[in-house]
């Protein structure tokens, strides 16, 4: 592997913030970007935060926006965090001659990855890209197997993985600006207070921790959740998850293969 690559990883959620810290502690040289600004719940399991509060810790990596030059080359030279870039995808592609552009779909963010030329490989992480039109490859996300690369045809569509029976979503009861008085990982009983919409009081449905929870002056429509509670106080709220272990391993590997002129190990060969 050569530290001299640079990577720019299009997303900051919990997939796309897994595939940045893995490249990041494995020496290449990279940096997230987001062009507007994210509604996410499980804060603790990526680098969302950093794109208000201007950085955000996972798993004892920093992500830290950078929007200006000199706060980008030092982050991307130093390794010393990963920088954010903001604004249009243009500019984003335009700041460094990167080597690998990896990209996820992510709620309302605009779609990136205009075509395999962005860079010398691109990657796309789940359904919505197809292989030589929109990438190089396509890393799985959803299905059976998580962080399967594919070259040809369209990953599996991504339908959200089945809700753990004992995580509840809690819906917004009006629309406006969701003020949280609680905070990730907290404690909760039936009926606590863990916000409100306006004067509108959202009530713990069950006991048991929060797992994410929308922002302060978040704003929120009718019905969108504001808040994730497990029953089990087992339950991890902060860290990278399993499936998105899998999913940054499949992409690192892929990076390898490609850049590094690893080849693939085949059976045909002891014939």
């Amino acid at each position: 592997m050569s530290n001299d690559r640079s990577i720019l990883v299009c997303g900051i959620g919990e997939t796309a913030s897994a595939v940045a810290r893995r490249l990041f502690a494995e020496g290449y040289a990279v940096s997230l970007y987001r062009a507007t600004a994210p509604f996410m719940l499980r804060r603790r399991m990526s680098f969302a935060d950093a794109w208000y509060d201007g950085y955000a810790l996972l798993d004892g990596v920093e992500a830290r926006r950078a929007d200006v030059n000199a706060e980008f080359q030092l982050g991307l030279r130093t390794r010393e965090f990963i920088p954010l870039l903001r604004g249009r995808y243009s500019d984003a592609l335009e700041r460094w001659p990167w080597d690998v552009v990896v990209a996820v779909h992510e709620d309302k963010e605009p779609v990136t990855l205009a075509s395999p030329d962005d860079a010398e490989l691109t990657i796309g992480l789940g359904a919505g890209f197809l292989p030589d039109r929109d990438c190089d490859l396509v890393v799985e996300t959803e299905g059976p197997d998580p962080g399967a690369i594919r070259r040809k045809g369209a990953a599996a569509q991504n339908r959200g993985r089945p809700a753990a029976p004992e995580h509840r979503d809690v819906l917004a009861p009006a629309a406006g600006l969701f003020r949280a008085d609680v905070s990730i990982g907290a404690a909760v009983q039936p009926g606590a207070t863990l916000g409100s919409v306006g004067d509108v009081p959202v009530l713990a449905p069950m006991a048991g921790r929060v797992l994410g929870i929308a922002r302060k002056e978040q704003a929120v429509i009718e019905g969108e959740p504001v808040a994730e509670l497990s029953s089990s106080h087992a339950t991890p709220v902060a860290g990278i998850g399993f499936a998105n272990q899998l999913i940054s391993r499949g992409v690192s590997f892929a990076i390898e293969m490609e850049l590094e002129g690893f080849e693939p190990f085949s059976f045909e060969d002891w014939f």
